[in-house]
């Protein structure tokens, strides 16, 4: 009896490590001032670069660039489970004039129902914003926000 005792204390020692250990959820913020720039997405003196995250970092380059004919702002956003589990997230971002005025934004996440794997990364390629031609040069300041979590996001 002693030694069955002793094995579920050791049990429930390590399980409360391992409850320690578990990822939760987080919430990453920034913003600021900023001048986007007509670039490639390799023009990394003119790209706007921002990394978010605790768990799930994400990193982006963005840029003013074209798509389809269009002007859009376009960003390069890379999202990286660092952690043991697999992981979900969902990362914001929008675009302000000089007054706080909302000229555009997008998001987008981690797909599935199995989250991003440990170790794994992704590549979030609908973060597109177009905007009328004579609005970009407007772009004053941005604001981003990721969402992170062992669960679904909005579950």
């Amino acid at each position: 009896m002693r030694y069955a005792c002793t094995a579920m204390l050791i049990g429930l020692a390590l399980g409360s490590v391992a409850l320690a250990a578990a990822p939760k959820a987080a919430i990453d913020r920034k913003e600021g001032p900023c001048k986007l720039q007509k670039a490639g997405a390799f023009d990394d003196a003119k790209l706007l670069k921002m990394t978010l995250g605790h768990t799930v970092k994400v990193e982006t380059r963005w840029r003013i660039d074209e798509f389809f004919g269009k002007q859009i702002i376009n960003a390069n956003v890379t999202l990286k489970n660092t952690g043991s589990t697999p992981m979900f997230a969902h990362f914001y971002a929008a675009f302000l004039d000089k007054d706080g005025n909302l000229l555009g934004c997008a998001g987008q996440g981690t797909f599935g129902d199995d989250g991003l794997d440990p170790g794994k990364e992704t590549q979030l390629g609908s973060l597109l914003i177009p905007l009328p031609p004579d609005r970009f040069k407007d772009i004053a300041a941005y604001k981003a926000v990721l969402y992170e979590s062992p669960k679904p996001i909005g579950k």
